[in-house]
């Protein structure tokens, strides 16, 4: 049985939460509305790697790699609009990566700050084990400070920090990798890096 919380029900509704608003895993029919959801945040320039949107079939195509794969992958939806997303893809196709994913997420422009991207990543973490991930990683831009919080509540920590990474429209970003691991390292496991080769 599935512990996750009903997929029509937000993960954790906050103070504020948006009246007739979902979390629903993403199904094929929700392509169209992501790539306007995605494109949106995109457009912004401050928040994505991207700055444009996906074509409908580049949006397609993922969904249904996705889909294939097994991974989580979460919409917010009001009504027909997609107004937030998250889901963990594969990070490596290699051996002993496997236990490896990636979390990306948006959430539309006038619905922040009203619990969705909690919601959205509760549910999509909460997923994770069932898709194998033991370990998953993100990137963030360093002045996206609320984006930061969020994830540091979420368990992810700061793994480091790739300094002056994106220059853009006059302003020079850092980029944080943050991952979060759901299971404790074993003896052995985490060597940690020396700090010098």
């Amino acid at each position: 049985m599935d512990p996750s919380p009903s997929p029509s029900l937000p993960a954790r509704p906050a103070p504020g939460w948006p009246a007739g608003v979902s979390i629903v895993p993403t199904d094929p029919a929700h392509a169209p509305a992501l790539r306007e959801a995605l494109g949106s945040v995109a457009r912004e320039r401050r928040w994505l790697a991207a700055v444009e949107p996906f074509s409908e079939a580049e949006t397609h195509a993922f969904l249904a790699i996705n889909r294939a794969a097994g991974v989580p992958q979460f919409v917010a939806v009001a009504g027909p609009l997609v107004v937030g997303w998250c889901d963990i893809v594969r990070l490596y196709p290699y051996p002993g990566y496997e236990h490896n994913g990636r979390l990306g997420m948006g959430v539309v422009a006038g619905w922040r700050g009203r619990g969705l991207g909690r919601a959205l990543i509760d549910r999509a973490l909460g997923a994770a084990a069932g898709a194998g991930f033991e370990r998953v990683e993100l990137e963030v831009y360093g002045s996206n400070t609320a984006a930061v919080a969020l994830y540091r509540a979420c368990g992810f920590e700061v793994e480091g920090v790739k300094r002056a990474m994106r220059r853009l429209d006059g302003r020079v970003d850092d980029v944080v990798c943050m991952a979060r691991r759901s299971v404790p390292p074993e003896p052995g496991d985490d060597p940690g890096f020396p700090g010098t080769l």
